[in-house]
């Protein structure tokens, strides 16, 4: 069975038309067949069904192009109206789109985009914005609209795809405080490379003073070494890192391997 997206609004030239016609445009880019009804209460001309492209302009013309496998304008002029209409709403497509608040009545979409207004709402609008999945302020900007379609595919499970991620920083803490993160564990890693705090510093791209202070903050948390420094001689001076330094760089990437793991495990 197809899945129902319905755009509600507190009122009109809120965008709903502008929302509706990006969704088509995203969904059918995933190859997606999407057809679309707009429905309206009223208005001019006689009520009953008007399908196809419409004339350039009109709201039909604009789903069509956007890419919508079948386009139907509806008019009626009662609830009841509707309510005998909406079991004929049944399209060969794996979306359909209402552009509606009077269809949410008599169906319960897999997902509800409502979009308020400041100025005003009609009595069929009235609670719409706290039982949609997705409430946005209107009118709809061009770019508010992207945003949105680019979104509900993935917060409707459909496709592959899904926008929201698990993300998260690997730390290594000392009694539950955070004593080293990737920037200066590649510091401290940098510096057994090289033997050098300032080559360290220009290959991980930090001040000399910045990397000095990070290092010696972290030997004040330990209480202990992490660096040894040589005085001169004949082969000149450096600088090499402990037994717990080269204890805390091995943690930390047998730590960093579980750590993508169980991210790469995790799904939204």
């Amino acid at each position: 069975m197809e899945k129902r997206i319905v755009v509600s609004s507190d009122c009109r030239k809120l965008g709903k038309t502008l929302l509706a016609e990006r969704l088509i445009k995203e969904l059918t880019s995933t190859g997606m067949t999407v057809a679309c009804v707009k429905l309206s209460q009223g208005g001019h001309g006689p009520a009953g069904t008007t399908s196809g492209e419409g004339p350039p302009g009109t709201d039909t013309h604009r789903f069509s192009v956007a890419g919508a496998s079948e386009v139907i304008f509806f008019r009626y002029s009662t609830d009841s109206e509707l309510a005998d209409s909406v079991g004929g709403f049944v399209f060969p497509a794996d979306i359909v789109i209402f552009e509606s608040n009077s269809i949410l009545k008599l169906l319960d979409p897999d997902y509800h985009i409502h979009i308020r207004s400041n100025s005003g709402q009609k009595q069929s609008a009235e609670g719409l914005d706290c039982k949609a999945d997705l409430t946005t302020d209107g009118p709809v900007s061009a770019e508010d609209a992207d945003k949105i379609a680019r979104l509900v595919p993935g917060l409707m499970r459909i496709g592959d795809y899904s926008p929201v991620t698990i993300g998260g920083k690997h730390w290594l803490n000392l009694h539950g405080m955070p004593l080293f993160g990737e920037g200066r564990m590649d510091l401290l890693k940098t510096v057994h490379e090289t033997g050098s705090i300032l080559q360290a510093a220009k290959r991980t791209g930090i001040q000399y003073k910045r990397a000095w202070v990070l290092l010696h903050d972290a030997e004040q948390r330990l209480g202990a070494k992490l660096l040894l420094s040589d005085r001169g001689g004949a082969g000149g001076g450096g600088t090499s890192i402990t037994p717990l330094a080269k204890a805390l760089l091995n943690i930390w990437e047998k730590s960093e391997k579980d750590f993508n793991r169980m991210l790469d495990r995790l799904e939204v």
